[in-house]
């Protein structure tokens, strides 16, 4: 893969974010980028011609963006612990929302009629009905307990840093759940008990699985990007690392991209890496705009 990229576009409007973007989506078709904001707003843009095309002004901030089946779907979770669900037309947009956690809703997974979120120290996974209207109609399913603390992690916080969909020979549907410093847990997403759980050293600021569910890209606060090799989702195999700077602390997101050929994560300077896995190779792109670093998660 070259690792050769261009500016294609640059999504600007007057009437888009006033303050720093948290969050960016594509949908599933590609031809919609969504973007949440500090400023309680989120703005939907044609990636082909980066058209405004919708904005949706709430009252919290957003934090996390979740895509569901089609381009027509999108799920927001917000700084209020509220979960807000958005149902796209070609003349409208339709709002349900509801009240889905204590604290700030960072993470969102969705799988088939399932969607996780996670914030702070709750993971709770809900059901869509599939014949229900509004969209935005969810179930409660399962309200999964935290992580055990060990004698390493008791004066630190049970945190989500991510949330993942996944399955194996023995388990058909499987919910893989990482935290800040209390490593991995997977849940079996049949009976919502827990399969086992892995300690990872350091700090999981973001994590990315790849689409097979054998590979995990960890951001690690204290050490960088780092790749493992999942085993029976209660044994990780280091596989290696890319060097990153993380010397200030806050966290930083990693994603695979590419078909997991590609790794892309953020930078403390305002910069965007892309690493080919195979060569290591990597790009570094420089990005518009004012960067502001946020404290590390408590």
């Amino acid at each position: 893969m070259p690792l050769e990229y261009q500016q294609h576009s640059r999504f600007t409007h007057p009437e888009a974010h006033c303050d720093a973007v948290t969050a960016v989506a594509f949908s599933p078709h590609g031809q919609l980028l969504a973007t949440g904001g500090l400023d309680g707003r989120v703005c939907l843009w044609d990636v082909v011609s980066s058209k405004l095309l919708y904005v949706f002004s709430g009252t919290s901030p957003v934090l996390s963006l979740q895509w569901l089946h089609s381009d027509e779907n999108l799920v927001c979770g917000m700084e209020d612990g509220t979960v807000a669900s958005l149902g796209i037309s070609m003349k409208s947009i339709h709002l349900e929302g509801f009240l889905a956690h204590r604290y700030p809703v960072e993470r969102l997974a969705f799988h088939g009629t399932y969607l996780a979120s996670g914030a702070h120290r709750e993971v709770k996974v809900w059901t869509r009905m599939p014949s229900a209207f509004p969209p935005g109609s969810w179930n409660l399913t399962a309200d999964l307990r935290p992580p055990r603390r060990s004698s390493y992690t008791t004066a630190c916080d049970i945190i989500v840093s991510s949330l993942h969909w996944t399955a194996s020979a023995s388990y058909p549907l499987v919910l893989l759940v990482t935290y800040l410093s209390h490593g991995i847990t997977a849940f079996d997403g049949h009976t919502w008990a827990r399969i086992g759980s892995t300690p990872l050293p350091g700090h999981i600021a973001d994590a990315s699985l790849t689409r097979d569910g054998r590979i995990l890209a960890v951001s690690n606060m204290l050490t960088g990007f780092e790749l493992f090799a999942l085993k029976g989702f209660i044994e990780l195999e280091p596989l290696l690392s890319f060097q990153q700077d993380v010397g200030r602390g806050p966290p930083i997101p990693v994603r695979f991209l590419h078909g997991d050929h590609a790794l892309i994560g953020g930078t403390l300077n305002g910069k965007v890496n892309i690493w080919d896995v195979h060569s290591r190779k990597k790009q570094s792109l420089t990005l518009d705009g004012t960067f502001v670093t946020s404290s590390p998660t408590k």
